[in-house]
């Protein structure tokens, strides 16, 4: 008898034959996946003689390695992506239920002639071993064979589950602040502190975005783009960020709303240029698109890569505010000041940074208003970088900057909920089809002249 395994964001359901196994949004369905591009009832699988079936409902869609299919047996696991080849993954894995084994039964113990002794087939007790020791035992390996069923470590370490990123994110995430503890406590640098728990909040906001956003399938291509995202912000920021930064930092602090709209726009650009470049290169060079969620995310690992290496600084100073603290309101400052660095800083910079990647991934799909798309992205979140850090020095409050944030997440969460109707608008749209005159002009050949 064959059972399913399904597994779908990290969890794993077991069917068996004769379920019928309903996929979809509906709260009632076997499945629930959430994802808007999936359909109420997306799909089903059934039991029949040639194994379990899956097959879409509707005009729903799933894909196997890119490739559509309608119906498909499950003999072997598989993975497929529901509704686009980047949509939510299902994988689905057959398992063989093994039959119960039966005891061997001893034949009775019939009493011999005159009632002495057992049968000859029965052992006699060992030497030394008596009623007591028999029960003894017994009692034994009861309780062993309770501990292997309780506590089954064993069949824990040869679980596949060890594989899913989760259960070993969470061992992780249980561990590191005591690993913390143990090699950083002898730490010369009051630097190292933040930076170490910056690394550490970073994949939890990563993981959070992507739950938001629900990009896709993160494959290879999605990956290298990531990685060169992060060395591209951390190379850019120490060679020409910090340097401009620093010529800008005393009028900032002294109220000039210019110079903090030139932060702004300075930072901004460090965490924009990377997705920029990836797009028009993968559009160059290899004719790929992303679809704009996808950009969003990447914008947010380059936004959570500046917020950890700025964030050194900032955590620093309060660590050194509540060591040099004269009284309990500078060090509960310092210590909350450290709290909103580690915990929020890179948050605030990723969510800047995802509503420019979405006007550049706009852009890049629809090319008529490409540059005006790019400025208008970067322009807003530059306009609001730099009202955030011009309200730090020119208010004795955190009321503006709180008001300043509530407006950056409302952008960013209503691009992550119809990133999807604003790109199908788009598409439908004159205005922003058809080629880019500005690339047109900068891809034309220069005409020569001869005599």
């Amino acid at each position: 008898m064959n059972e399913l395994q399904v597994t779908f964001d990290g969890r794993s359901y077991t069917f068996q034959p004769g379920q019928t196994v309903i996929i979809g949004r509906l709260s009632d369905s076997s499945i629930v996946v959430g994802d808007p591009t999936v359909s109420r009832r997306h799909a089903q699988l059934t039991w029949g003689p040639a194994g379990w079936l899956f097959e879409n409902l509707g005009q729903a869609r799933a894909f196997q390695q890119d490739q559509e299919v309608r119906q498909i047996i499950v003999r072997t696991p598989i993975e497929l992506s529901l509704a686009s080849p980047r949509g939510p993954v299902v994988r689905l894995e057959p398992v063989d239920a093994a039959p119960p084994q039966t005891a061997f039964q001893a034949p009775p113990q019939a009493a011999p002639p005159g009632g002495y002794g057992p049968p000859p087939w029965v052992p006699g007790p060992a030497a030394g071993a008596g009623p007591r020791a028999a029960h003894h035992a017994g009692v034994g390996d009861e309780l062993a064979t309770a501990f292997e069923i309780l506590i089954p470590v064993k069949t824990w370490l040869g679980d596949a589950g060890w594989r899913q990123g989760l259960r070993l994110l969470v061992i992780a995430y249980a561990l590191l602040p005591l690993l913390f503890l143990a090699l950083l406590s002898s730490s010369s640098s009051l630097s190292v502190p933040g930076f170490a728990y910056s690394l550490y909040v970073a994949p939890l906001w990563a993981i959070a975005f992507w739950l938001l956003l629900r990009p896709g399938r993160i494959g290879a291509l999605e990956i290298y783009v990531a990685i060169a995202t992060i060395i591209w912000v951390t190379i850019w920021l120490f060679a020409v960020t910090v340097n401009i930064n620093d010529q800008l930092v005393s009028a900032v602090r002294g109220g000039n709303f210019l110079a903090a709209l030139a932060v702004g726009y300075n930072e901004e650009i460090t965490k924009a240029l990377p997705i920029l470049l990836a797009a028009l290169i993968l559009l160059k060079f290899r004719a790929t698109k992303l679809d704009v969620r996808m950009w969003m995310f990447l914008g947010t690992i380059s936004g959570l890569t500046f917020g950890v290496l700025e964030e050194r600084l900032y955590t620093e100073m309060a660590i050194a505010q509540v060591a040099h603290a004269s009284a309990v309101p500078q060090a509960d400052a310092g210590v909350l000041d450290f709290a909103f660095r580690v915990f929020v800083d890179g948050f605030e910079h990723a969510v800047w940074a995802g509503v420019a990647a979405f006007f550049i991934g706009i852009a890049i799909n629809y090319p008529r208003r490409r540059w005006q798309l790019i400025l208008l992205g970067i322009s807003m979140v530059a306009v609001l970088h730099g009202l955030n850090d011009w309200s730090v020095s020119s208010f004795n409050s955190y009321w503006p900057g709180i008001l300043i944030q509530a407006i950056s997440l409302l952008l960013f969460i209503g691009y992550t909920m119809s990133a999807s109707s604003i790109e199908r608008q788009v598409r439908r749209t004159p205005l922003f089809r058809g080629d880019s005159m500005v690339m047109d002009i900068l891809s034309e050949p220069k005409e020569t002249g001869g005599s």
